[in-house]
């Protein structure tokens, strides 16, 4: 795709520092967080065909294997994952869309001696690196990487458009976050142009689940409670619901939207279990949702944000409430 045909989401940010490293730089090394979902996956998959232009020598991998949903994203089975031999001449590592180093799983060896470039759009993010570009402005960490293309002039080819698209399309659930814009709608027409396929992206990341997600949805809907007068709904997955429908963390993704579509709830909290530790994403209408996980370690977005914990569920959950209800009651 012509590059004269795009335009920047955003044409003040200082790019400088992040394209100057990417053209003195040899050997890359993509990464991005635990558990991948599709904008790390896309970030990763987009600068990576993009470098591979540029000349230079790059790896993909993560702690954590692709969710199968991005299985169909060309170059995705490229990405090494878990404890591999790795080409030990990088002299980069740039991290997508991980707003910890500690998200990312790996041992600080992976990145001593290696410039460390952090991108992501998580307004929580922690700016560890030696270079950081962070902007909550965009509406995912994939549209970031649109951006970096143009003032690296790569231009699109459909490897790239489609993992953009995915990054585009889960990020703003289906366009329906705040972030979305004319300008948003604009990229999303030059990624379809570029051979981004609606339907085929529609196909894999919407239509393509495993049958035990919906032995587990029936177990995790179970669990719904509505609390502070209809303004918050909870849901949750424990490790008895995985065992008895033989699901997994990965098949509860979306899970949260069912609380979330309720009429009139503003903060919507999904918890589920994932090896060792409880992990929650909540939601918010109108409702910085973002300040609550903060107060217990996490981060995210205003209206999108989660953390972690070893609390155990009743602790955790008692917690939690608090924190939602004063929030709420603030906020009306």
């Amino acid at each position: 795709m012509d590059n004269t045909r795009r335009q920047l989401l955003f044409d003040n940010v200082d790019w400088t520092p992040v394209v100057s490293a990417i053209q003195a730089s040899s050997s890359v090394h993509l990464v991005t967080h635990c558990m991948p979902d599709a904008d790390g996956i896309g970030s990763q998959i987009a600068l990576y065909v993009a470098l591979k232009q540029l000349g230079k020598r790059v790896v993909m991998h993560n702690r954590d294997a692709i969710p199968y949903i991005c299985g169909y994203l060309e170059h995705a089975q490229e990405i090494k994952s878990g404890v591999v031999d790795l080409p030990q001449d990088a002299d980069m590592v740039i991290a997508l869309d991980a707003g910890s180093q500690a998200r990312l799983g790996m041992d600080s060896s992976h990145f001593e001696g290696k410039l460390f470039l952090n991108i992501d759009h998580h307004i929580s993010n922690e700016m560890y690196g030696d270079i950081q570009l962070i902007d909550d402005r965009y509406c995912s960490t994939g549209a970031m990487i649109f951006d970096l293309l143009i003032k690296l002039d790569i231009p699109l080819d459909a490897a790239i458009a489609s993992a953009i698209y995915a990054t585009v399309i889960t990020d703003t659930s289906s366009f329906r976050q705040s972030t979305v814009n004319g300008d948003v709608h604009r990229m999303v027409a030059n990624l379809i142009d570029a051979g981004a396929n609606p339907y085929e992206s529609a196909r894999a990341l919407y239509f393509s689940h495993r049958h035990e997600r919906f032995l587990l949805l029936p177990l995790a809907l179970s669990t719904l409670t509505i609390d502070d007068e209809g303004r918050s709904a909870w849901m949750y997955v424990d490790a008895s619901m995985y065992e008895t429908s033989g699901g997994s963390a990965k098949d509860t993704e979306g899970f949260i939207d069912y609380a979330r579509s309720i009429g009139g709830v503003c903060v919507a909290v999904f918890i589920r279990r994932e090896e060792d530790s409880w992990k929650v994403s909540m939601r918010g209408d109108g409702v910085n949702v973002g300040l609550i996980s903060e107060q217990f370690g996490g981060g995210g977005h205003r209206y999108a944000a989660g953390f972690s914990t070893d609390m155990g569920l009743d602790v955790l959950m008692a917690s939690l409430k608090q924190s939602v209800t004063r929030i709420l009651n603030s906020s009306h």
